[in-house]
């Protein structure tokens, strides 16, 4: 079978898609195709339904953009694929639609459209997609970015908020700003690609140094990344995050309060979010061994949160996912 051909385009642009591909084998090639123009990945399907996807890619002199689509798949970055396919960058993923779950080193993230993750792509992680994704794409060599934080590598995820539309209030303009500038060079490449490259510098710029110079957002992300490590542990209370925050336990109260709610409220709904992407990922284990992975002490109590949440039971995603 002859390997399928990468569309170039003479904007510059190159584009991938799947729909040609023979369903057994598109795997493979998209594996292929992102390991070739973006980063290096192991692919599966959550579903009996043959894979679909596309990307379009944009090279710059340092930068890459992309815009990807795809169904239901997981995605990991496995050690071995970091040895096979190393690509010395920081990718930066902007959800435009369809949540994703985010295991990494130190723990999971669940994220909305609306969300973008940045974190080393030379790092393990996995990705799980179980409603398909929208999302862009920036990758920025790794010593580029350590260049515009002054120094600081980038050994967790960082989140930040952008809007997928209009501005919004709570959204991070450089973000929002970063988003619109991948997006329409993906729409419209311009004459002037360094023009475009400096604009993402300087927008890059701006980002990070909120990021990493913002003692209240500095907390807050702390004490995500407290709940993202220890989540599974039932033990998990307000004292120890805020104790991992550096902040007393009343100003973590306001600090969850500014996001519109509270500390109990966002530990149960990320145990919530962790437990879903382990139904789907994992259909074969047990309800209750995924209840206790996920910090829940009782399979009853999960099972009735679960479904509150979700509209169906555990065990009925299980099913579904199986199907």
């Amino acid at each position: 079978m002859t390997e399928p051909q990468e569309a170039s385009s003479s904007s510059g642009l190159v584009h991938f898609t799947t729909a040609q591909i023979p369903a057994g084998h598109r795997i493979e090639y998209w594996e292929s195709h992102n390991a070739k123009a973006l980063i290096g990945l192991d692919i599966r399907t959550l579903e009996n339904t043959p894979l679909a996807a596309e990307e379009v890619n944009l090279y710059f002199p340092a930068l890459r953009f992309a815009g990807v689509k795809g169904s239901s798949q997981i995605v990991e970055r496995s050690a071995r694929i970091i040895a096979e396919h190393p690509t010395g960058d920081v990718a930066m993923f902007f959800a435009l639609s369809g949540e994703a779950f985010f295991y990494h080193s130190a723990g999971m993230i669940m994220l909305k459209p609306g969300q973008a993750v940045l974190y080393d792509a030379d790092r393990p992680f996995v990705r799980g997609f179980a409603r398909g994704l929208r999302e862009l794409v920036l990758t920025i060599p790794r010593e580029e970015y350590v260049r515009l934080t002054r120094g600081k590598p980038l050994k967790e995820p960082v989140v930040f908020d952008f809007a997928t539309g209009s501005g919004s209030p709570g959204k991070d303009p450089a973000a929002t700003s970063l988003a619109s500038l991948i997006n329409s060079a993906l729409r419209r490449p311009q004459d002037d690609p360094h023009r475009v490259e400096q604009e993402a510098f300087s927008l890059m710029e701006r980002l990070l140094a909120r990021a990493v110079g913002n003692d209240r957002d500095s907390a807050y992300r702390r004490a995500m990344q407290e709940i993202e490590r220890r989540y599974a542990d039932i033990s998990l209370g307000r004292a120890q995050v805020a104790l991992a925050a550096g902040v007393s336990e009343r100003q973590l109260s306001r600090l969850f309060a500014a996001q519109g709610e509270t500390f109990a409220e966002h530990l149960q709904t990320h145990r919530l979010q962790a437990a879903e992407a382990l139904l789907v990922s994992e259909p074969r284990t047990p309800v209750a061994e995924i209840a206790r992975r996920c910090g829940f002490t009782s399979p009853s109590h999960f099972s009735r949160s679960f479904k509150a949440r979700t509209g169906v039971t555990p065990l009925e995603l299980q099913r579904a996912t199986e199907a």
